[in-house]
């Protein structure tokens, strides 16, 4: 009995450091800024940025798309495409390890993104999030905007929620926020939703029933 115990104690010890650093992890960006991620991730080798610059007075941003937080960009470039509008992706393309390319919203300050956030009047930033259920949450500061995408979303059939204090994009240093208007609106897609929006054949309706939701209250 003596040793039974003496094992899951063992194992007990062990674990707990690889929990504490998962949680560690979460919590806080490896790069505290885009200016330090460049310093040591190479842009087409690590990360891709994908942008439009047209005649539009809105953008459509995704700064954690490819493998950092999945089908964030695939639905930015969709929605910007359906609509017309300016487009920015910012694409973790590592073999492993995508999640150190996550800088946070109100610290991203990779310059093609300000400038092209800066001139428009109108912004949406698409992110992922966690959570167990298929959820939308909609933030930022364009309330007028958010109430559309959230009615439009609704419409469609897809569940929306005010979102919790750390998800809310009302921070004025938050990318979204920074256009030229002073407010744009942020939306968090659970890992649920977005596991509804691939199949092994590709996009499914259900993605294109949520892009073209948010692409009919953008215009």
């Amino acid at each position: 009995m003596k040793k039974i115990f003496s094992i899951i104690l063992t194992l007990i010890i062990a674990i707990a450091p690889v929990i504490a650093n998962t949680k560690t992890a979460d919590a806080k960006d490896y790069y505290r800024s885009f200016s330090k991620l460049a310093k040591h991730q190479a842009r087409g080798e690590d990360y891709y940025i994908n942008k439009y610059d047209g005649p539009s007075n809105t953008a459509v941003i995704a700064i954690h798309a490819g493998e950092i937080e999945l089908q964030t960009g695939e639905l930015a470039a969709t929605i910007a495409d359906w609509t017309g509008s300016d487009l920015y992706t910012f694409e973790g393309i590592k073999n492993r390890n995508n999640g150190i390319l996550h800088v946070t919203s109100t610290r991203f300050n990779e310059p093609v993104v300000r400038n092209l956030v800066a001139k428009s009047d109108k912004t949406l930033s698409v992110h992922g999030c966690t959570g167990s259920r298929a959820v939308t949450y909609v933030g930022g500061q364009d309330t007028k905007l958010g109430k559309k995408i959230k009615a439009s979303l609704r419409d469609a059939g897809f569940k929306v929620l005010t979102p919790p204090k750390h998800l809310d994009g009302k921070n004025p240093k938050n990318i979204c926020n920074k256009n030229a208007s002073g407010k744009g609106v942020q939306l968090e897609l659970t890992v649920p939703l977005r596991k509804q929006f691939i199949s092994d054949s590709g996009p499914t309706a259900t993605f294109y029933r949520y892009a073209a939701a948010v692409s009919k209250a953008l215009k």
